[in-house]
């Protein structure tokens, strides 16, 4: 098996080629398979082929291999994806909140606020953790004014799907549609413009790669119906949304289809032209339209309510201001209700005040109180002595008292430096290794 490495994804092996070996199709570390063109990867060493040996005696135990495991995940400020359940503290309520929402049939949109640090991403792994092992299917992205804006549609729906598992993370996308074709149910799918022709390229064996690159919205030479790339098209990307959601609860019969934003602030209009900013709110507002169940998205198409406008003309619809994709006035929602949820984090930002975001239900991280942080230093130092078999002569009211506490991703990394010197400085107080 060749193996090679991408500058951007990392270590993978070779499955297949085409284009006389143009484009190879690797599996990356990620677990994710992807084209990639032969000039933007280097080629490692095969993969020797070793005599047997006897078993050899693990480095680590299973344990101080766990403890380190999640020691050097918050070295980064993140949690390992397994444990996040387990390492969340003093957010009780919020989890109580979040727990009701997803109850909740007819609310399908929730706004997440919180300074930068203060754990908002963190709370996302765990809402991504909880639903995951709770029946949702669910896609967790980071929003970036560079590489995946709200006036990309198309970019923000590649990564959706890119990030979308289900059945306690075991199935991605492409396993979810192979799951919709072996249904008894697959029929209901049918008339969804793409993922009705994607089922049906599964069932009859026609599926090749070029099919599974159109329907996850990467470049792909198969085009029919089109991906549109343009900025106006999102209405067919909530469209989209809508019947994986729909698919989800009504083929496969779990809860529904949970989307998780990060950084939303980033909608913001300081960071794009008039034009791209009025492109992004009309995705943004489309989706929360789409996830609410919005019966007006599927009135104006059913009766044809458009209009031009008179600064960005195209098709508006009459009901909802929408702007519609002038190739394809698909609704921005296939079925009501369709299952969808979002949830958005947002840093601070004026774009709060501005509809549909100031009618969001929402909830605000603050700062963890005191006994949460003496219960997280607690942990962290049982943790790091099991991972590295050092015995830290402190205790976690004496270490808070050390630690700036205003933002919770540096308090929990400044724990771990401080420790990190105790070790290597044994020799020194705690007093002089913080000079």
């Amino acid at each position: 098996m060749q193996l090679v490495e991408h500058r951007t994804y990392g270590k993978g092996k070779i499955l297949k080629k085409r284009f006389s070996g143009f484009e190879l199709y690797v599996e990356f570390e990620d677990e994710i398979t992807r084209w990639v063109r032969r000039d933007e990867v280097r080629f490692l060493s095969e993969t020797p082929i070793l005599s047997k040996h006897g078993l050899l005696e693990p480095v680590l135990t299973k344990e101080q291999f766990k403890a380190r495991q999640i020691i050097e995940a918050l070295r980064l400020g993140v949690v390992p994806h397994k444990y996040v359940e387990k390492f969340t503290f003093g957010r009780g309520e919020e989890i109580k909140q979040i727990k009701s929402w997803l109850d909740n049939q007819n609310d399908g949109v929730l706004a997440m606020l919180g300074e930068y640090g203060v754990g908002k991403t963190h709370l996302l792994e765990y809402i991504y953790s909880f639903a995951l092992n709770n029946n949702w299917a669910v896609s967790i992205i980071e929003l970036d004014p560079n590489e995946a804006p709200f006036h990309k549609p198309k970019v923000i729906y590649e990564k959706i799907i890119s990030s979308f598992r289900f059945r306690h993370r075991n199935g991605d996308f492409r396993a979810f549609l192979r799951q919709i074709a072996s249904s008894a149910y697959f029929y209901e799918s049918n008339s969804h413009e793409y993922l009705g022709r994607a089922v049906e390229k599964i069932r009859n064996g026609t599926d090749g790669e070029y099919t599974w690159e159109w329907i996850e919205g990467k470049p792909s030479w198969y085009y029919y119906p089109p991906m549109y790339e343009y900025s106006t098209c999102a209405n067919i990307y909530c469209y989209l949304l809508s019947g994986v959601g729909w698919a989800v609860k009504n083929i496969l019969g779990m809860n529904g289809f949970l989307i998780l934003l990060d950084e939303a602030e980033s909608v913001d209009h300081y960071w794009y032209s008039s034009y791209q900013n009025n492109k992004a709110w009309n995705f943004l507002r489309g989706l929360i339209l789409m996830a609410n169940n919005d019966e007006l998205l599927l009135k104006e198409v059913r009766e044809g309510k458009f209009y031009e406008h008179p600064i960005y003309k195209g098709w508006w619809g009459d009901y909802t201001d929408l702007q519609y994709c002038g190739y394809k006035q698909l609704s921005f929602i296939w079925k009501i209700p369709c299952n969808v949820k979002i949830v958005f984090a947002f840093a601070p930002s004026w774009v709060l005040n501005k509809e549909p975001l100031n009618s969001l239900e929402n909830f605000e991280l603050e700062n963890l109180d005191e006994r949460s942080l003496i219960e997280i230093s607690s942990n962290i130092i049982k943790l790091y002595q099991r991972a590295y078999d050092f015995q830290a002569n402190v205790n976690s009211n004496y270490f808070n008292d050390l630690i700036p506490k205003d933002k919770t991703r540096m308090f929990i990394k400044s724990i771990i430096d401080l420790l990190d010197l105790m070790r290597f400085h044994s020799d020194k107080s705690i007093e002089e290794l913080l000079k």
